[in-house]
């Protein structure tokens, strides 16, 4: 028991650092973009020019106006599977360029 005190108390530690740590926005967009790398099919990923985090929205830029347009329509799912991957994770709007 007291082995999963100790750990408890470091994830939390490491969570508190990780929260106010001036690299949060770096660490976070690198959790992103490794997300998008492993979750997305290739021809989603072959096709993202830039990927970025600004004030909790993740912008993407699409090189194809077909595909774009077509995951417009799924930011709710893409949002969602984010949000699974990176629970701890405050993600709230997905901007297409």
């Amino acid at each position: 028991m007291h082995d999963s005190h100790q750990t408890k108390s470091l994830k939390e530690l490491v969570n508190r650092f990780l929260e106010t740590s001036p690299f949060q926005k770096q660490l976070t967009a690198a959790m992103v973009r490794s997300v998008w790398q492993t979750t997305m099919p290739k021809v989603v990923c072959d096709r993202t020019e830039k990927l970025y985090i600004h004030h909790n929205k993740i912008f993407l830029k699409i090189t194809s106006a077909p595909l774009r347009h077509e995951l417009k329509f799924n930011k709710d799912k893409i949002l969602m599977m984010l949000h699974e991957a990176m629970p701890n994770t405050v993600l709230e709007d997905v901007v297409f360029l």
